[in-house]
């Protein structure tokens, strides 16, 4: 059987088999289709355009390709996502020990990959970018991916971020004639670097939740066939408190005083630094903040609508890239939600005004009620994560110094609009400081500093971790911050 498949202007034929999934044929060829909710038909961000030939469920001329197999010759349009990342952050610092060479940086995020050349003897960036990370057509977020590995998929897992490494490697060489590159530095959750490394991450998924490792792991670059002497996995905390939080305390300088972290995206992961010691903790936010489970969401890549206002009466809006709009990512989002409050389109319990109503952002992207639900769980479970970790410590809102906000959200977040809908307690509102992505700024220095990289392992190891799901508080809190207004 013959496939043609469309993406963009260029088109491919390809020989197939009878019988195979569709979704699981075009990401075998290199197809980077959004699955968010692990090919289970749910999301329905996998569909395609059939042009030729007929599948099952088809409907108004489209597929969803999770769902359906190939049965003939047929050609097709896929809609790829165009991957961008949020790559900045603010408060970055030279910390190096001089050694020659170059190296790479590489943040794994669940939604994006961020990537930076540095030179080793500087610490200077010479470039930097972000990608979607491929393993989204397994499942938007870490336990739809541990599930599709127990499946069988975890070669596959493995094999989708090596290879977009190799390609990055490959980039930054060939752009700037680099011979050899030295060290490559990784950070992420902590499933993330266990997919990485090709380890078993199911203990992570199921009670009482174990990580296979935690601490530093050091690897010749050879053994997962990267172009790079050497691969350096940082350490993280917990199994839901990965070395991403971790190089973020370093960023943020939490030891300095008595400062907050929290680094929001799939999980909202949270570090303070109080009395001399650290707590952390982390809250199953969802990945509504980087778009997954929003029907018109998206990450924070082109074409995403990053911001909303109203002018003259009339919705505003800002794209990323400046491009035709065709979603919208976690900011806009919150954006979105604050200016639908404020004009009573949802009352404070987040019901429409209009019974199936929705908020028509533009003429492709809005807002459901559905959307305002998945909302309204995420920004409750952060608010109250913060309170209970607070809590915890003994430490006062007053007391507090700094709420350092970092992650996918963190650099184009509108705090006025964050703290409206209830995402952070509005007690916090002098203390909030948006400092973006502090992961990758957190790697480059262990990437250049074997110092910074024991400092890493200290707060890892010195990090007690609070189990929120087994707080009376927590639940209080949840139920509390879920509506709107005071």
């Amino acid at each position: 059987m013959r496939l043609r498949v469309l993406s963009g202007s260029n088109v491919k034929e390809f020989d197939c088999k009878g019988g195979e999934n569709l979704l699981g044929f075009l990401q075998e060829k290199g197809y980077v289709l959004s699955a968010r909710c692990g090919g289970n038909g749910k999301c329905g961000k996998c569909r395609v355009r059939v042009m030729e030939g007929a599948f099952d469920g088809m409907r108004d001329g489209y597929v969803l390709s999770c769902m359906t197999s190939i049965a003939g010759d047929a050609a097709i349009e896929v809609f790829e996502t165009e991957g961008g990342g949020l790559t900045k952050s603010i408060g970055e610092r030279f910390c190096t020990d001089g050694e020659a060479g170059y190296g790479v940086a590489l943040d794994i995020g669940t939604t994006t990959l961020a990537f930076a050349l540095v030179d080793l003897a500087t610490g200077e960036e010479l470039e930097k970018y972000g990608v979607l990370n491929r393993q989204g057509g397994y499942g938007a977020d870490v336990l739809s991916r541990i599930a599709a590995a127990d499946q069988g998929k975890a070669p596959q897992l493995q094999a989708s971020i090596l290879e977009q490494t190799r390609e990055a490697l490959s980039h930054f060489c060939e752009k700037r004639g680099i011979a050899r590159l030295k060290r490559l530095a990784v950070c992420g959750n902590t499933t993330m670097l266990h997919f990485f490394l090709g380890e078993d991450a199911r203990g992570i998924g199921q009670y009482p939740f174990r990580a296979k490792f935690l601490h530093t792991v050091r690897k010749a670059g050879e053994a997962l066939g990267l172009a790079v002497d050497e691969v350096v996995v940082l350490p993280s905390v917990a199994a839901y408190f990965g070395a991403d939080a971790v190089v973020g305390g370093l960023v943020c300088d939490v030891e300095s005083g008595v400062n907050l972290l929290a680094d929001i995206g799939t999980n909202g992961e949270m570090l303070l630094h109080a009395g001399g010691k650290f707590l952390a903790t982390s809250t199953a936010a969802g990945p509504c903040f980087e778009g997954a489970n929003i029907e018109c969401g998206t990450g924070g890549v082109v074409g995403a609508i990053d911001s909303v206002s109203l002018q003259s009466g009339s919705v505003a809006y800002t794209v990323i890239g400046g491009k035709e709009a065709t979603g919208i990512c976690g900011a806009g989002l919150i954006d979105a939600i604050a200016w639908m409050v404020r004009t009573g389109q949802i009352d404070e319990t987040g019901a429409f005004a209009d019974a199936g109503g929705k908020f028509r952002i533009s003429e492709r992207v809005y807002v459901s009620q559905a959307d305002v639900r998945a909302f309204q769980l995420a920004k409750s479970a952060i608010c109250a994560g913060l309170r209970v970790l607070l809590d915890t410590a003994g430490v006062t809102f007053e007391k507090l110094e700094h709420l350092y906000v970092a992650g996918g959200l963190g650099f184009y977040l509108d705090i006025a609009n964050a703290l409206e809908v209830g995402l952070f307690p509005k007690e916090l509102a002098d203390k909030i400081v948006v400092v973006g992505n502090t992961a990758l700024a957190g790697t480059k220095q262990c990437l250049c500093s074997e110092s910074r990289i024991a400092q890493a392992e200290r707060l890892a190891a010195e990090a007690e971790y609070i189990d929120l799901s087994a707080s009376p508080r927590f639940m209080e809190e949840y139920i509390e911050n879920m509506n709107f207004g005071e």
